[in-house]
């Protein structure tokens, strides 16, 4: 937020979104009444995603960057974040988890998912791949939004534009689908990503020859914006996968779109930043809409960081200073946040290269170097966060600048010693790194909530099932276990874009999560079919309870900052309905 007044104020801008005008910021809040936020001037409402446990509700909207400042202030408002960039985290699958119908538990009859939606929120949907059609070659999704397509007048949302099952069947029916649909995956070498996703989560094998986990699931597909926010610069909008606002509305998409039925929803996607203790209002969010129906699930994937070197921790004790030395890779800069206790004080400086430093920033205060449309430096250090009540520092390091490595130095004010997480943020093209890490507490921005279910990888090609090196660690900041499971995610092969039949090989925690996605997808079919609703409580403790542990390493019940409290398998479908039952009696 104070990076964008910084930018605003130095008349810098970036790309438009076609959700975001030049000059405005997409927002979440979290505010006392829903009718004061939309009765607020210049405010465009976005959607009423739920109530947190306080009472509070989160929305979305869209506002002016002048009148951020002034919005925040408002006492209806509790907090207000703008949005963040969401990045794409990137056939032993079936076997490894146990949901072949073969293999699944008897006297359980999950029929492939029927009856279950399956929401994909995601890159690149290859409507006309064979594995995401009925055998008469009519297609499987109920609706595909194009977040980033010009708005259509008179459309079902708001920005972009969304196409209704009979659009994509009356597409497929022509010589060529992409044009008459108006929306088509981008041509990628490997393939996009949300098509191998999907394939996995919900593909039918039709044209591979090989089904994903629940491939008799109906789908819906929300294409998410790849532009940035107005204010960010052109070096962080690069890899943009969507913004937080846009996610959240997505998901609301897919669960309006389920109506009455069981529905969950794959986010294999993430950034580095945050507070990372579930307090965030994407994760506020999220875990309001699950809450607030059963039958309702968000998956995500754990994040590939384990090897970035993205995280830090330490103590800045009260008679020294303490330094945080930054590797930048070819002068890609680095933008980083550094978390605390509320109680404390901390002072930052930034030490280039050269000597020269920049700062001390005193806590509360911020900083901007650099000349109008060009900022190099840019230091923030807000206090009490309002959803944790937490101190934060951004700080923001321009590319270009050295080569050479960067040193943040923390000074305490207040003459005690102070606990701090630092996060680097997400750069596919030139990741910067701490000096000295810690592969702990490297989980993704979004993947620490209280009631999403969080998936690391492993290697289901191996007898030992091995963690896949790059599979982000918990816990979560607030020592919360986190991630709940694992599944393959290693040299997974699944359906490829651009093709009808064809497939393609890609790694990463991305391709474990929609592997859990499907899973619930048959947890809830089997429940459905035996008249059972389940609470997401009831979903995540018996998805817990029937983890396979790897022996001698775990044993069950015992939780790894990896693999979770085991692999996710099949024996999640035999038992729900029990545990549901015992609930409602009480037991």
């Amino acid at each position: 937020m104070q990076l964008a007044l910084a930018n605003y104020r130095m008349g810098k801008r970036g790309p438009e979104l076609a959700a975001t005008a030049g000059d405005e910021v997409a927002v979440i809040a979290r505010v006392k009444s829903v009718d004061d936020w939309t009765a607020l001037p210049d405010v465009d409402p976005g959607v009423v995603l739920g109530q947190s446990e306080d009472g509070s509700s989160i929305v979305t909207g869209r506002l002016p960057v002048k009148r951020l400042e002034a919005v925040r202030s408002e006492k209806n408002i509790v907090s207000l974040k703008a949005s963040q960039p969401l990045h794409p985290s990137l056939t032993a699958t079936i076997p490894a988890m146990k949901v072949s119908d073969a293999a699944l538990p008897h006297g359980t009859s999950p029929d492939g998912g029927k009856g279950v939606v399956i929401g994909i929120v995601d890159f690149g949907c290859d409507f006309a791949h064979q594995n995401f059609r009925q055998s008469n070659g009519k297609t499987r999704l109920l609706a595909i939004w194009n977040q980033g397509a010009t708005t259509w007048p008179g459309g079902a949302v708001k920005y972009g534009r969304a196409y209704s099952r009979a659009e994509i069947d009356a597409a497929l029916s022509a010589p060529n689908p992409y044009a008459a649909l108006g929306y088509a995956p981008p041509a990628e070498p490997g393939g996009t990503h949300g098509t191998h996703v999907m394939d996995i989560a919900t593909g039918n094998g039709n044209g591979t020859k090989q089904a994903g986990v629940a491939p008799k699931a109906d789908i819906v597909f929300v294409e998410a914006s790849t532009t940035n926010i107005a204010w960010m610069s052109p070096e962080t909008a690069n890899h943009a996968f969507g913004d937080s606002v846009q996610l959240l509305e997505a998901v609301r998409f897919v669960f309006d779109q389920a109506g009455d039925r069981p529905c969950v929803v794959n986010l294999s996607l993430g950034t580095n930043g945050g507070p990372h203790d579930g307090t965030s209002l994407v994760e506020q969010g999220l875990d309001a809409i699950v809450r607030e129906k059963p039958n309702r699930a968000v998956v995500i994937a754990a994040g590939n960081a384990q090897t970035d070197g993205i995280h830090t921790t330490g103590t800045v004790r009260s008679d020294a200073e303490h330094l945080i030395e930054i590797k930048q890779q070819s002068e890609g800069g680095a933008e980083l946040q550094i978390w605390y206790q509320g109680g404390r004080r901390l002072r930052v400086s930034v030490i280039a290269p050269d000597g020269s430093v920049f700062g001390p920033v005193e806590p509360g205060g911020n900083l901007t170097i650099g000349a109008p449309n060009q900022i190099a430096i840019f230091v923030g250090s807000r206090l009490a966060d309002p959803n944790n009540s937490d101190n934060v520092v951004g700080i923001w390091i321009a590319e270009g600048l050295s080569e050479d490595n960067f040193i943040v130095k923390l000074e305490t004010v207040d003459g005690e010693a102070v606990e701090y997480h630092a996060w680097l943020e997400r750069d596919d093209r030139r990741q910067a790194s701490f000096i000295s890490p810690v592969a702990s507490h490297s989980l993704g921005s979004i993947s620490t909530g209280h009631y999403s279910v969080v998936v690391g990888s492993y290697d289901a090609h191996k007898a030992n099932f091995p963690i896949s090196t790059f599979s982000s660690s918990g816990p979560t900041r607030d020592n919360r276990q986190k991630p709940e499971l694992s599944a393959p995610g290693q040299f997974v092969i699944a359906a490829k874009s651009g093709s009808t039949n064809g497939v393609t090989k890609k790694s990463g925690t991305s391709m474990a999560a929609p592997a859990v996605t499907g899973l619930i997808a048959l947890v809830y079919s089997d429940a459905k079919r035996k008249g059972q609703d389940l609470a997401i409580s009831e979903l995540r403790d018996h998805l817990l309870s029937t983890a396979a542990t790897v022996a001698p390493a775990m044993q069950p019940g015992a939780w790894h900052g990896v693999y979770g409290y085991g692999r996710a398998t099949g024996d999640a479908v035999a038992g729900p309905v029990v545990v549901a039952a015992a609930a409602s009696n009480g037991s």
